[in-house]
């Protein structure tokens, strides 16, 4: 029974870290490493259009509250996947150097030990099941929306659908429909665009995840060498040495995620707010006129915006935790059996790692657990 669950979960290790963000990124021209602008262009033209039609149809439904707080649903994330793509398309160069760091830990090996191979699968089969999970329940969520209508019209037999059938988009300006048959031919055609949208919104989003744990990996594997470190003066000194420059060269990295995917997370995390609200508000507004079909869709709408909020917030609390796991490292060592020179050097790292690395929203929000149970009460509190 053990080993057929190692055997599963090795179904989900990335050897080279970076297959899943490659896969994605690589669908809208926006790999890093291999920029195709005429990939991008063709899709952000078709994210942009499609977003412009949603605004069309917004504007159209403005004084019919209910049709435009379901258009907003979906047009103001799509906008945020717009602005995102743009923010890393201009930002995406400041990731090269993050490339380049964890191919060398890939050429000069990530472990030595079977305990450091666990560290690094476990964060690797964290990032691939975020980046999969993520993609299919964003995949899963417009999807609904676009097939709701169709499958409540399948329940009552076409009995009780009116004429011309509503459509996700706004299209009977120019196509009125009123067959069946046409109608189901547009909803298939309007599917691809769930692809479309989630390739935007997952993305970026993956490749953060899949730095952010592939760092976390390497510090808890820095903060083991540290307290298993040799003892002896003539190995000591060249293998702290090298300790060292590692944790320097791993806070540097953490410090280029930072600051490459603040702006994009203030976006995002100012999208998860403005979404949750109109989710909510729209979700009492349903109940109470006893539409249980939009009940159930809002509901499962509002569990996938805070899952992905807790998401990043877990994100954020493994960076905190592994990279101010150092002092605990250097203070259980050892260190009692060195000279004393050697043991005023490790003060330096203990007070380097009382400032952990850690991500923000627009460099004032700091996502943790803390911060997101301060966010759950006071919106349960609102409620």
């Amino acid at each position: 029974m053990r080993r057929s669950v190692s055997l599963n979960v090795e179904l989900f290790y990335d050897e080279n870290v970076l297959s899943w963000s490659k896969r994605l990124l690589g669908l809208s021209g926006l790999w890093p490493d291999n920029r195709n602008d005429v990939r991008f262009f063709f899709y952000i033209s078709y994210v942009v259009i499609f977003t412009w039609l949603e605004m069309v149809t917004l504007l159209q439904n403005i004084h019919d509250l209910e049709k435009s707080l379901k258009n907003i649903t979906l047009s103001f994330p799509t906008i945020l996947i717009v602005l995102k793509a743009v923010m890393f398309r201009l930002n995406m160069h400041l990731v090269l150097p993050l490339l380049e760091a964890v191919r060398k830990d890939v050429k000069q090996g990530l472990y030595r030990s079977q305990e450091e191979r666990r560290t690094v699968v476990w964060y690797s089969v964290a990032a691939t099941l975020f980046s999969t999970s993520s993609a299919m329940s964003l995949f899963f969520v417009p999807t609904l929306f676009y097939t709701k209508p169709i499958v409540g019209c399948l329940l009552s037999k076409f009995s009780n659908c009116t004429l011309p059938y509503e459509l996700p988009m706004k299209v009977n300006h120019l196509y009125e429909v009123t067959e069946v048959r046409t109608y189901a031919l547009f909803c298939v055609y309007f599917v691809p665009t769930s692809m479309l949208l989630t390739i935007g919104a997952t993305g970026a989003d993956s490749l953060l995840v899949t730095l952010t744990f592939h760092l976390c990996s390497q510090f808890s594997i820095l903060s083991s060498r540290v307290k298993n470190i040799d003892v002896e003066p003539q190995k000591y000194f060249p293998q702290m040495k090298a300790l060292v420059e590692r944790h320097t060269e791993l806070l540097r990295l953490a410090g280029i995620l930072a600051e490459t995917f603040s702006t994009l997370m203030f976006i995002q995390t100012l999208g998860l707010i403005f979404s949750l609200c109109i989710v909510v508000f729209q979700l009492l507004t349903m109940s109470e006129s006893g539409e249980d079909m939009n009940t159930i869709h809002f509901i499962i709408y509002s569990c996938a915006v805070i899952l992905l909020a807790f998401c990043y917030c877990f994100l954020g609390e493994c960076l905190i935790n592994e990279s101010s796991e150092m002092q605990q490292a250097c203070y259980f060592s050892n260190w009692y059996d060195l000279p004393d020179k050697y043991t005023r050097s490790l003060i330096f790292c203990i007070a380097r790692s009382q400032k952990p690395s850690y991500l923000t929203a627009g460099k004032f929000y700091v996502f943790s657990l803390e911060t997101f149970g301060i966010v759950s009460l006071s919106f349960n509190s609102e409620l």
